[in-house]
């Protein structure tokens, strides 16, 4: 992921560049926005902000880790842009030595970053970063989260038709988080991630090995299910010598085959 941070070394011959990541659909043409970038800007980047910058809070849970970054850090994250897709300003990144920022940044915050590539494009380049229409990337579970017809989705940064269009028309569908179309066929928008893979050479040998991926997911989720419901009603299970006892057999009888197979 960190390639993101680097494009300028890797593409010498460019002086700008599209990046995006993989788990995505591209439904519409990306060449309008691209080409209307102009590179003379002092724009180090182009990309989607987030409609509620606010909407970022409670910091709990994975987002708990933002509280290690200063005001000034986390609102360049609060108001920059999504690492999913956009276009990059290469020949101004080489310009002012932006790809040593990041690299500096990178090495001494390590042990800070949320998403690490994103965080440092925002924290480096913010406030030089322009907007892309809403469009340009939409996330598969924005029909989940705000519904169908995106009613609970309300115009803050963009606008009403800008919203309207990124439903109708988008320009990039992405996957993100964990629940990919190709492990979870129910997950939203799946059937047209399935659409366009039947369309491909390797349709088949995807779809022959599929049972088996979504088999061996459900039982990694049956085991975590269980082993929290377990908690769940045995919340004090550290303090009973059973636990323990269990927990021994459970590593001991694996040896013991072993050892009567090997003798």
């Amino acid at each position: 992921m960190l390639y993101k941070l680097f494009a300028a070394s890797f593409f010498p011959q460019y002086d700008k560049i599209i990046i995006s990541d993989v788990d995505v659909v591209f439904l519409d043409d990306v060449s309008e926005s691209f080409l209307a970038f102009d590179t003379n800007e002092k724009s180090y980047l182009a990309g989607i902000r987030a409609n509620e910058p606010d909407a970022i809070y409670p910091l709990t849970d994975w987002k708990e880790g933002y509280k290690k970054f200063s005001q000034t850090e986390f609102e360049s994250i609060q108001n920059g842009i999504g690492a999913g897709y956009f276009i990059a300003n290469l020949k101004q990144i080489r310009k002012d030595n932006i790809e040593q920022k990041f690299l500096d940044y990178l090495i001494k915050n390590t042990h800070k970053l949320v998403l690490a590539e994103q965080d440092i494009l925002n924290i480096i380049c913010y406030p030089h970063i322009k907007t892309l229409s809403l469009r340009h990337m939409i996330c598969h579970s924005m029909w989940k989260q705000y519904g169908e017809k995106w009613e609970n989705l309300h115009p803050n940064f963009y606008t009403q038709d800008q919203i309207t269009q990124a439903r109708l028309h988008p320009i990039q569908l992405h996957y993100a988080g964990n629940k990919k179309p190709w492990q979870y066929p129910n997950a939203p928008k799946s059937a047209l991630w399935y659409y366009y893979v039947c369309q491909t050479p390797f349709a088949q040998d995807f779809l022959n090995e599929l049972p088996n991926a979504i088999i061996s997911l459900y039982k990694q989720e049956r085991f975590f299910n269980k082993l929290i419901l377990y908690i769940c009603n045995n919340p004090l299970f550290i303090f009973k010598p059973r636990f323990y006892v269990k927990l021994v057999l459970f590593f001991i009888r694996p040896l013991r085959r072993i050892s009567k197979f090997l003798s």
